[in-house]
C-alpha cells in the first residue's frame, strides 16, 4: 500500500506556525489570512513568504530596509525549527509505518519556497521514499495520474475534504481516503470518516 500524505494540518501544525509567523510580520491572524488570500491564493498560487515580506515594504508596513532583514532573519529562524510545530505523535506515527513496510510519499501543495524549507529542516523528511511539491492542484498532479493504473493500493491522507475526494476520483477506486480534522475537512459532503489525528493510522494499519 503507498501512503500518500500531505503535510499542513496533518503532520505540521500549521495554525500555530502561521500565528508565530504573523507576529513576525507585525500583523493579526486577520490581516495575514486576508492578504495571503489577496496576493496569492485569490490568483490560484501557493504562499510565497518573501513576496509577502515585499509586499509589506512597498506598501510601508516595513519602513526601513532593516526592519525588512530582520524579519526576514526571524521568519527563516521559525522555518529552520519547523519540528517545534509537528502534532504530538507524528513522527511516531510515521516510524511506525515506515517500520511496518509501507510506502510513504509526502505531498504538499504551495510555492517550493515555502513548502521546502518546512520539509528540509524537519526530521520527518527520512520517513518519506518521495517529496512531491504541487503548485497545482492536487487532483491534477502527474504523480497521482501515474497511479491511476496502479494495482497497489492507495491511502490519501489528507485534511481537506473537497480535495480528498478530487485525488480519490484521480486515482481510482483502489484509492482509499483518511481524512484528519482541519478547517476544511467538511468544505464538501463526503460521507468519510473525520479522524482526530493522523495518529489514529495505528490503529487501522
Amino acid at each position: 500500500m503507498i501512503l500518500l500524505f500531505d503535510l499542513d494540518h496533518v503532520l505540521l501544525d500549521i495554525e500555530r506556525f502561521k500565528k508565530d509567523k504573523s507576529e513576525i510580520f507585525g500583523l493579526t491572524k486577520e490581516e495575514n489570512e486576508r492578504q495571503g488570500y489577496e496576493l496569492f491564493k485569490k490568483h490560484g498560487v501557493g504562499y510565497n513568504p518573501y513576496k509577502h515580506i515585499k509586499f509589506l515594504k512597498e506598501s510601508g508596513h516595513i519602513k526601513t530596509d532593516e526592519e525588512e532583514k530582520y524579519i526576514t532573519e526571524k521568519f527563516q529562524e521559525i522555518v529552520k525549527n519547523t519540528d517545534d510545530y509537528l502534532f504530538s505523535g507524528a513522527e511516531d506515527t510515521l516510524a511506525y509505518l515506515k517500520n511496518k513496510g509501507y510506502k510513504m510519499i509526502l505531498m504538499t501543495f504551495g510555492d517550493p519556497q515555502m513548502q521546502q524549507p518546512k520539509v528540509d529542516n524537519s526530521r520527518i523528511k527520512k520517513y518519506f521514499e518521495k517529496i512531491i511539491y504541487e503548485e497545482k492542484g492536487k487532483a491534477q498532479s502527474d504523480f497521482l495520474k501515474s497511479l491511476t493504473d496502479s494495482k497497489e493500493e492507495v491511502m490519501i491522507i489528507e485534511d481537506r475534504g473537497e480535495q480528498s475526494v478530487a485525488m480519490q476520483k484521480a486515482v481510482g477506486n483502489h484509492a482509499k481516503i483518511f481524512l484528519v480534522e482541519g478547517p476544511f475537512s467538511s468544505d464538501t459532503e463526503h460521507g468519510e470518516e473525520i479522524h482526530k489525528s493522523v495518529n489514529e493510522l495505528k490503529d487501522i494499519l
